[in-house]
């Protein structure tokens, strides 16, 4: 846990969080693509909303189980690399398409 107190920590609180707010508009919107669909399925989603919180919010505990829970995921790190990857893929790909030239 030492990590969240480092400069490393601060950044990758910022990340998460951030993500955090990319799920909550993709699922507001109702978007939809395959591997972003399975990878939301995960309750890492509800431990990063949490996480989240407890990085944007607040909290009178230094290592607030909100932070701790979702660093405590055996997954959480390789997870949280997929989904990013899926949504930059996805995004990209998107933001691409609709700016193409058409002949």
């Amino acid at each position: 846990m030492i990590i969240l107190a480092a400069k490393t920590g601060t950044c990758m609180s910022y990340w998460y969080g951030g993500l955090y707010v990319v799920i909550e508009g993709w699922q507001s919107l109702d978007l939809h693509h395959p591997k972003i669909d399975e990878l939301l399925k995960s309750l890492n989603v509800d431990l990063l909303r949490r996480y989240r919180n407890g990085s944007f919010h607040f909290q009178k505990q230094w290592f607030d189980p909100k932070l701790t829970d979702f660093c405590g995921s055996k997954d959480a790190v390789p997870w949280v690399e997929a989904l990013t990857d899926a949504f930059r893929d996805v995004l990209m790909g998107e933001m691409k398409r609709r700016t193409a030239k058409k002949p």
